[in-house]
């Protein structure tokens, strides 16, 4: 696979870039595409998942309920991941993602993507950054700083 066509089946994602032919060849191998439309739930808070998706088309909205508010996390662009840290972390869902309009994602199984990137010692560590700052993130706009 060419750098330009993988460019463009992984949004220029940084994680994706950092990876190797073989690599990249193997990530690839592992996505399906899945569109949702406007409004629909890609991934529930609460729920059990091990899917890591990657934004390609449209924006989503993340979002947690904290005490019976909803607080608004996020907006993610094409190019993005989403839904590692419950996988990486080994818990449930942390935060609803809603489509903010027609959008088409890769679908990844969970558990094979994160052991591929764990061979690769600077995606293993973009990896723990990425959850890291989402949960820092998420904790600064639910509780405050």
């Amino acid at each position: 696979m060419d750098d330009l066509r993988y460019e463009e089946l992984t949004g220029g994602n940084l994680l994706f870039k950092t990876l190797d032919q073989t690599a990249r060849e193997k990530v690839i191998d592992l996505a399906r595409a899945k569109t949702y439309t406007k409004g629909e739930v890609i991934i529930e808070q609460g729920a059990e998942g091990d899917e890591i998706f990657l934004l390609r088309m449209g924006m989503v909205d993340v979002q947690t309920m904290q005490e019976g508010f909803v607080v608004e996390l996020n907006t993610l662009k094409p190019g993005t991941i989403f839904g590692e840290v419950a996988e990486v972390s080994g818990v449930r869902r942390t935060a609803t993602v809603v489509a903010q309009a027609d959008v088409e994602v890769l679908v990844f199984p969970g558990h094979e993507l994160v052991e591929e990137l764990r061979q690769h010692p600077t995606a293993s560590k973009l990896l723990d950054h990425i959850v890291l700052h989402r949960a820092q993130d998420t904790i600064s706009k639910t509780f405050g700083d």
